[in-house]
C-alpha cells in the first residue's frame, strides 16, 4: 500500500473519531451489529473465530470498529505460521467467506488500517481477504472463484419442481436404492469425519482437523446442523452445515466415490435443501468452486445463481505474492504424493498441515 495512500486514509479515520480495537471476549453486540448487515455471515461472527483459533492453535484477531454511534465494522482475522507456507493472515479463516463488514467508508478504511498495522508488526507477507465485494484498495486479486446461491422458498415443493428431471431422477435414484439421510450430532461426528477423511486424501488435501467441526458445532449449536447419508447402516457420506443471517451453507461435505453410482451426494443436497427451505431460509449457498471445474458443474444443474469472489491480498513491500492454492503449479507434486500416502497417515498428518492453511 502506498504511504501517501495509506496516510490519507489515516488522517480520514482520526477525523472521523473512529476507534479500532481488538476483541478479546464474546460479545453479543458485535453479533447483532453482524446480523444487521445484508453481507453478515456465519464466518463474520465472533464465535467462528475463536472456534476456528482454538482447533488449529492459531491467533485470532477479532477488529472491531467504532465511534460515537457505536460499532460500525468488524474484520475478523487468523494469523497462521509455518516455515512450510510462511507468515500470513487471513479472513476469514476456514472458510469460503470473509473480509472487512462494516457500514461505512471510515470503518471499512480504519479496519484495513489496523489489519495492516497488526500485519506489519508479525511481520507477515501478507493478508488474505476473501470477499464477495471487493475493496476499493490497490490489492492483488485472485480471479476464477465463485459461489453459487440458491434462493429458497418456504415450501419445498416448489424448489423441487423447478430442478430439471436429471436431478429429480438422481435424488429419486438414491432414495430407491434404499439411502437415508438424517440429521446427527457432535456424537455421530465421527461417523462423518471418516468418510471425509477418505474423500479429502482421494483428492489430495490435507483433511482438518476434527477438533474444528466439533467446536464449530459446540460454539454455534443454534446455527449448525449435520446431516449423514446412510446405506444398510453404513455412514456413506455427510455434510456439517451452518445457517445465518438468511443464508445456509455447506463447507464440510462428502460422500464416498464408491457409492457414486447411486447419486448419495444429490439425496443429501437436496435433503438439506429441504430442511432450511422448512427453516425459512432466503439462500443455499453450495460453497466455493472453480468456473467450469467438477463442482461448478454439479452445483450449476441445481440452478443456482453464480456470484464471483474476490479475494484480495495486502502484501508487504517487496514481497511477491505465492497462492497457497492446489491450482498453484508448484503444489502437483505434493498432491499426487498425498493421494498415494496410506488414510492412516494422512489422518495423523493432515491435521497438522491444514491447520496452518486455514
Amino acid at each position: 500500500m502506498h504511504l501517501q495512500f495509506r496516510q490519507h486514509r489515516h488522517f480520514l479515520w482520526r477525523c472521523s473519531r473512529m476507534n479500532v480495537h481488538v476483541l478479546a471476549d464474546l460479545n453479543d453486540a458485535c453479533k447483532q451489529f453482524v446480523r444487521r448487515q445484508p453481507d453478515g455471515r456465519v464466518c463474520h461472527l465472533q464465535a467462528w473465530a475463536h472456534a476456528a483459533a482454538s482447533a488449529a492453535k492459531l491467533k485470532s484477531y477479532y477488529l472491531v470498529a467504532r465511534d460515537a454511534g457505536g460499532i460500525k465494522g468488524v474484520l475478523p482475522l487468523i494469523h497462521a505460521r509455518s516455515r512450510l507456507f510462511g507468515n500470513f493472515m487471513v479472513s476469514q479463516a476456514f472458510s469460503d467467506h470473509g473480509g472487512i463488514l462494516s457500514d461505512s467508508p471510515q470503518a471499512r478504511d480504519a479496519l484495513f488500517d489496523r489489519a495492516v498495522e497488526i500485519a506489519t508488526d508479525k511481520k507477515c507477507d501478507s493478508i488474505e481477504f476473501r470477499n464477495v465485494i471487493p475493496l476499493p484498495y490497490d490489492l492483488h486479486t485472485r480471479k476464477g472463484k465463485m459461489v453459487m446461491y440458491l434462493p429458497l422458498d418456504s415450501d419445498p415443493e416448489k424448489i423441487w419442481k423447478a430442478f430439471n428431471c436429471k436431478v429429480r431422477n438422481q435424488v429419486r435414484k438414491a432414495e430407491k436404492s434404499g439411502i437415508v439421510v438424517s440429521q446427527g450430532g457432535t456424537d455421530q461426528l465421527t461417523e462423518f469425519y471418516s468418510v471425509y477423511a477418505k474423500r479429502m486424501r482421494q483428492l489430495g488435501t490435507p483433511v482438518f482437523p476434527s477438533k474444528l467441526l466439533k467446536n464449530l458445532m459446540d460454539t454455534l449449536p443454534e446455527n449448525s446442523r449435520l446431516f449423514l447419508a446412510r446405506l444398510n447402516n453404513q455412514t456413506i457420506g455427510g455434510a456439517l452445515t451452518f445457517c445465518f443471517n438468511g443464508y445456509a451453507e455447506i463447507p464440510f461435505a462428502s460422500t464416498l466415490v464408491e457409492y457414486n453410482r447411486l447419486c448419495p451426494n444429490n439425496l443429501l443436497y437436496w435433503s438439506i435443501i429441504k430442511h432450511y427451505c422448512l427453516q425459512d431460509a432466503n439462500f443455499f449457498d453450495f460453497g466455493r468452486c472453480s468456473v467450469d471445474g467438477p463442482t461448478h458443474r454439479f452445483k450449476k444443474q441445481w440452478g443456482p445463481e453464480p456470484v464471483d469472489l474476490h479475494y484480495q491480498y495486502w502484501t508487504r513491500p517487496g514481497y511477491e505474492l505465492s497462492l497457497l492454492s492446489p491450482d498453484n503449479p508448484k503444489f502437483r507434486k505434493k498432491i499426487e504424493l498425498w493421494k498415494k500416502l496410506p488414510l492412516w497417515a494422512t489422518r495423523i498428518a493432515g491435521p497438522i498441515i491444514s491447520r496452518k492453511l486455514p
